[in-house]
């Protein structure tokens, strides 16, 4: 399928053998769509399109299929299917583990290239190949709002959705899924036959697949073509960034455990539904001490600085003169500030872990996180734990409503380390296991559904976690298998910690 020769890995037809064609028709003269590619071995792009951005995993599927329309995409999935083969899907490539990669001899999807924007009667249809940045900038520049996801602005939209999605605007306006109004996606009934499903919420037919894709996870109930928005919010015209640093070398156990109280306790008072501190987005960075800082960006909308300089204030409190830190500020317009605060960064090897908290950090998890981030027999300027504000309007949705069901918590964390060498992957690895596991020491080493802490987040996804479904999901996932066995009941789209079929 595509044009060029079978020498240079690109078929006009199938892939050896096995792959029904699943070409769109060239497009006549005066225009049409770009049509799909088959990316076979052996042909110069494979490696790139079989490596996702975290470098750790490089697939072999038997062939990547990039397509550009819906129409296509339904036609490689029926192809792939009929050919007994398993369909993985890749819109930016960020999945922190190998789900997508990690498919051999099946068919990655690669839907990148479907970055539609149009208006229906359900609200604004975006592509699933749509990233963060495509986003923020169109829905910006041409209707002044926007959507409340992530601050990584290359993370696609297809796989950024269905895991709830959220970012610097979400304690102001929700989650991603909270405006969510239509789901297209390809599904694959018992009979193994394809088609395209739009899934809508009020809808007795497609209610419960609507619904699951509001947190339910990618890679589990079929393939996004795209996501419609309605009552998106207009972000403020302009914001208060300030970038504060404090200085390892001022900081003893102390002092690191009154900024996490100070921190833990600003939010606990300032992250009700209706709170003014809604309008304060906080990412604290808890740097290795190998890093020489701790960092913490803020973002407030609006000019008024008073909120901005209630919560540097609070953060000051008790800490020694020496340990207090320098604050950088600027007011910028809203969209600029955005792309200003892109977390992508470069493309390496890493790995990931999360957990939400409902209340402050408890005093053993202050004291594990400061010996795992000083730990002496370890050094990477990369290793961090980073904290971020939640909940404000995040919270004020009912667990139920979405198959978010993490809906009562102050704070989440995401545990990150990164490096290039492949050789050093178990010095990496032992270090960041070692630090989680003694921060939820008293329950399991891993973080509870508790009073404390509320599970992790799916799209952070951990392969180490021992009990993932309660931990994403928690009582949800009975019901999120009851959809799969509905709109999956042959289990065609599956990876290591999707949602299983009913009794498995």
């Amino acid at each position: 399928m595509g044009t060029g020769t079978a020498a240079a890995g690109v078929a006009a037809g199938s892939v050896v053998g096995a792959l029904p064609a699943v070409a769109a028709p060239q497009p006549e003269a005066g225009g049409g769509p770009v049509p799909a590619v088959e990316v076979r071995p052996g042909d110069p792009r494979y490696p790139a399109l079989v490596t996702g951005f975290n470098q750790r995993f490089t697939g072999t599927p038997a062939a990547v299929v990039v397509v550009t329309t819906q129409e296509q995409c339904v036609a490689a999935v029926r192809a792939a299917v009929a050919a007994g083969r398993r369909v993985t899907v890749r819109a930016g490539g960020h999945c922190y583990e190998g789900f997508v990669t990690d498919n051999p001899g099946g068919v990655v999807l690669d839907v990148s290239g479907m970055r539609a924007v149009t208006r229906t009667d359900d609200g604004i249809r975006l592509e699933s190949g749509c990233t963060n940045w495509d986003v923020y900038e169109l829905l910006y520049k041409s209707s002044g709002v926007t959507l409340p996801a992530g601050s990584c602005y290359s993370v696609g939209l297809g796989g950024h959705v269905v895991g709830g999605g959220y970012g610097l605007m979400s304690r102001e306006h929700g989650l991603t899924v909270d405006h969510l109004s239509a789901v297209d996606v390809v599904v694959v009934d018992a009979d193994l036959s394809v088609r395209l499903v739009t899934a809508r919420p009020d809808d007795p037919e497609t209610g419960d697949l609507f619904w699951a894709h509001t947190g339910g996870g990618g890679g589990t109930f079929g393939v996004v073509v795209a996501y419609t928005f309605h009552d998106l919010p207009a972000p403020p015209p302009t914001v208060q960034l300030a970038t504060t640093t404090w200085q390892w070398s001022a900081l003893d156990a102390t002092s690191f455990a009154t900024l996490l109280g100070n921190y833990g306790g600003w939010l606990a008072a300032n992250s009700a539904p209706d709170s003014p501190g809604r309008r304060l987005f906080g990412l604290l960075k808890l740097s290795h001490v190998s890093a020489g800082t701790i960092t913490l960006v803020t973002q407030a909308s609006g000019e008024d600085p008073a909120l901005l300089d209630g919560f540097l204030a609070a953060l000051d409190a008790g800490m020694p003169a020496a340990a207090l830190p320098t604050t950088t500020r600027r007011t910028m317009p809203w969209l600029q500030a955005t792309q200003t605060l892109n977390g992508s960064g470069p493309n390496q090897r890493g790995k990931y872990k999360s957990a939400y908290l409902r209340r402050p950090f408890p005093e053993s998890h202050v004291a594990a996180l400061h010996a795992a981030l000083t730990d002496p027999s370890y050094s990477n300027p990369q290793a961090l734990v980073q904290v971020d504000t939640y909940g404000g309007q995040v919270n004020a949705v009912a667990p139920g409503d979405t198959a978010v069901s993490q809906r009562s918590s102050i704070m989440k964390l995401q545990y990150q380390t990164y490096w290039t060498d492949p050789a050093e992957d178990e010095v990496h690895l032992g270090w960041i296991r070692r630090c989680y596991a003694s921060v939820y020491a008293a329950t399991g080493g891993e973080p509870a559904r508790d009073d404390v802490t509320d599970g992790c987040y799916v799209n952070y996804p951990d392969v180490d976690l021992r009990d993932w479904p309660t931990l994403y999901f928690g009582p949800d996932y009975g019901r999120l298998q009851e959809v799969k066995g509905r709109w999956d009941p042959t289990d065609q789209f599956h990876h290591a910690q999707s949602v299983r079929l009913p009794g498995r």
